[in-house]
């Protein structure tokens, strides 16, 4: 629920509502609970902290801008446990008003002191719900500490969404100089998007200073840039655009991506096509997953914010709940979460922890209620360590194994290289179809990135020897024979990869029908000889 729903929590008779917020919204919030709730009930408002270890009444000058002052504070001294004296202060007091308690569930430190704290708290919601006197708590979370299970059971959380695009163009409209107030904001509000309010107006500010003339474009730009460190500071990447090489192979997995194109036009929704989800990519490592989840940002035209699954783990269901609505408030966009199966690789004797339960049940309930167009791309090396809610139809649209290269993408991705830095085959085969045939069979099983590393390390070698740049047989050959690829160095957890997962997925790229592709053999011989045969 949202924060503009607290009076109508409060009119309903709940005594105790929780608010989380961050801390950069943490004024914005109070003084809103002062403006419509305090303000509206004619009451004053109290806030309590572990800082003060009192209550101080919220009061706000000629400016509109808050102040405290001390009430009562005598009663109580300065010590976190005096949170119980607070609480024995509020039901004794005859006054009136909004008593909000700020990061009250941080001070639940040992297991004794949390159970008494929970029980309390439950205790005072019961008798304040059946006292006809004006006395309303909120519990304000700033510090990203969830609340326990069984008060979430009791007492109703609410929080400040971030703005729409709507929101951020009637704030800019206000902050901006009115020299550019009838200039197109448009790609200031895209800059703007995903922030809040309060962050948007240290972005502004920060802008401003850096920008000699107050020039949109110019703003947008170190708006954005302030976004992206932003973002980076919660472990989130930020691409507005991501700058990806030519990329061989994978037609299928192309072809599905401008079809999940068309599912996100216009005409798409007119005819009540439903919004893409996502897609998973399965495969050994190095096989350009990553790779294929910028290729799905370029080619939709969106930004990329790539998840820190790292991130994730630490901060629990909590810190991906914040996650998902900054992701979905940038809309539309591409999420993708790299290595998909370490968040449910940990497991104890009696079961999954319950870490990854609450990140489960996050994830499963956000996809499947999804109606932003948010495409999530997770890339994995093992499809069996996903649990089964995750990968069953309707949470994502596709499952793609994406395997070691084929002849013919073997081919597209050295001559991609190749091409960088020999540009001799900017312009076509510099190679024979006998010497591609010689290179090709020789890195059967080598990744993406394993060709890559053999074409540089060519280049290099002739660049240190003072060497005109042309890159031949005899200088690739010699780099393959110094490599060892993954699959040599690593057999047997490889095809375990490849064998539990290309069964249950899509292929990513079409069958090998190149002239380049292996000869197929029977214990007669060439099978397209034998063929040819039979048909005579």
């Amino acid at each position: 629920m949202e924060l503009s729903q607290l009076n109508l929590l409060i009119d309903a008779g709940f005594p105790i509502v929780s608010i989380t917020a961050s801390t950069r919204e943490r004024m914005t919030v109070l003084d809103w609970i002062g403006r419509n709730c305090a303000e509206a009930e004619n009451v004053p408002f109290y806030l309590w902290n572990s800082g003060w270890g009192c209550f101080e009444q919220v009061n706000y000058n000629s400016e509109g801008l808050i102040i405290y002052s001390a009430i009562n504070s005598s009663r109580l001294c300065n010590s976190k446990k005096d949170i119980f004296a607070a609480f024995d202060f509020l039901m004794n007091t005859q006054a009136q008003g909004i008593f909000i308690f700020e990061n009250l569930f941080s001070l639940a430190d040992a297991d004794l002191f949390s159970h008494k704290l929970i029980s309390q708290i439950v205790n005072i919601f019961y008798e304040l719900e059946s006292n006809d006197c004006f006395k309303k708590i909120i519990i304000l979370t700033t510090d990203n500490v969830e609340m326990p299970e069984s008060l979430a059971n009791l007492i109703p959380t609410l929080f400040n969404p971030l703005p729409d695009a709507v929101d951020i163009a009637d704030f800019l409209k206000l902050s901006l100089p009115c020299s550019t107030s009838k200039i197109d904001i448009s790609t200031l509000v895209n800059a703007a998007i995903g922030l809040t309010i309060e962050e948007i107006r240290l972005g502004l500010a920060i802008a401003t200073c850096q920008c000699e003339e107050s020039n949109v474009n110019d703003l947008s730009e170190h708006l954005l840039d302030y976004k992206i460190n932003r973002f980076r500071s919660f472990n989130l990447n930020f691409t507005p655009k991501p700058s990806v090489p030519d990329f061989g192979g994978l037609d299928l997995f192309k072809k599905f991506i401008e079809q999940v194109k068309l599912d996100f036009s216009i005409q798409a929704r007119k005819n009540n096509i439903p919004l893409p989800k996502g897609c998973l990519l399965v495969g050994p490592p190095g096989t350009g997953k990553t790779l294929a989840a910028n290729v799905c940002a370029l080619m939709l035209n969106f930004p990329l914010v790539s998840v820190d699954i790292a991130a994730v783990m630490s901060g629990g269901a909590i810190y991906l709940k914040r996650t998902l609505e900054t992701v979905e408030a940038c809309a539309p966009v591409v999420m993708y979460f790299d290595e998909l199966d370490k968040l449910f690789s940990t497991s104890t004797n009696i079961g999954e922890d319950t870490n990854s339960i609450q990140i489960l049940g996050t994830l499963l309930t956000w996809l499947q209620d999804k109606k932003t167009a948010v495409f999530v791309v997770g890339t994995l090396n093992r499809l069996d360590v996903l649990p089964p809610e995750l990968t069953r139809m309707g949470r994502f649209d596709e499952i793609f194994y994406v395997g070691f290269p084929q002849a013919y993408e073997r081919k597209e991705i050295l001559m991609m290289h190749l091409a960088r830095l020999d540009k001799r085959y900017l312009y076509g085969d510099v190679l024979s179809q006998k010497e591609w045939r010689i290179i090709l069979n020789k890195t059967v099983n080598c990744t993406g990135a394993e060709l890559a590393r053999m074409v540089e390390k060519a280049a290099r070698k002739l660049f240190h020897q003072g060497l005109k740049m042309n890159i031949g047989l005899a200088e690739l050959l010699e780099q393959r024979e110094k490599m060892v690829p993954l699959y040599v160095r690593d057999t047997d957890r490889i095809l375990a990869i490849t064998n539990r997962a290309k069964y249950f997925a899509q292929p990513a790229s079409s069958e090998d029908t190149s002239e380049f592709a292996p000869v197929l053999t029977s214990f007669w011989g060439d099978v397209r000889d034998l063929n040819n045969n039979k048909n005579n």
